[in-house]
């Protein structure tokens, strides 16, 4: 019964108070320690809603030459890809990938209580969750850590969005060794 209440004590530790995990704003809190190292680095990769399979090529190609290990969940050809994104969300929580990248994310009113759902399990986790190129991200900004944007300039789509492009590989690396990043990220 102890180590069944110590263990749940040690998950209750990984969801940060008021922030997304891996969302570092403020690199006063930061407690200093080691990065994931690159080969243990596994990322969850959820397919585009709505998107043609070109855009989840892309992104997995990237990992793949930034020797990045990456499972992918499709979700073209299924009856919900909600749906399927979501139980993919749920799934990667439960593998403790290293992050979980959902690529075109579109939170409508009619799921955003479902979102919810699946991304709480991940951010209790203590998976934190990238949003890539989302046409509409959750309103509750603690459920992932940033939104990535391929390509963007500055002043388009996200106001906050930062000045710098970095590979998407080193956004991705903040995000799971919680070093400090903007919440908007431009990756090329």
């Amino acid at each position: 019964m102890a180590i069944v209440l110590c263990m749940v004590g040690a998950l209750a530790g990984c969801t940060p108070r008021g922030v997304a995990v891996g969302n570092s704003h403020d690199s006063s809190s930061n407690v200093a320690h080691d990065s994931v190292d690159r080969q243990d680095i596994v990322i969850g990769v959820v397919g585009a809603l709505g998107n043609p399979p070109v855009a989840d090529t892309a992104v997995l190609n990237d990992l793949a030459k930034a020797k990045l290990g990456a499972r992918f969940a499709s979700t073209t050809g299924n009856a919900d890809a909600t749906q399927a994104a979501q139980q993919a969300v749920r799934d990667w929580a439960s593998q403790r990938v290293s992050v979980i990248l959902i690529n075109a994310l579109d939170v409508t009113d009619a799921t955003a209580s479902s979102w919810h759902d699946a991304l709480s399990e991940a951010r209790n986790a203590g998976i934190p969750v990238a949003l890539l190129d989302p046409s509409n991200p959750p309103q509750d900004t603690t459920l992932y850590a940033a939104v990535l944007r391929m390509g963007t300039k500055p002043a388009d789509s996200d106001a906050d969005v930062s000045s710098s492009t970095v590979g998407l590989d080193a956004a991705l690396s903040a995000i799971i060794n919680d070093n400090p990043h903007p919440a908007t990220i431009r990756i090329g």
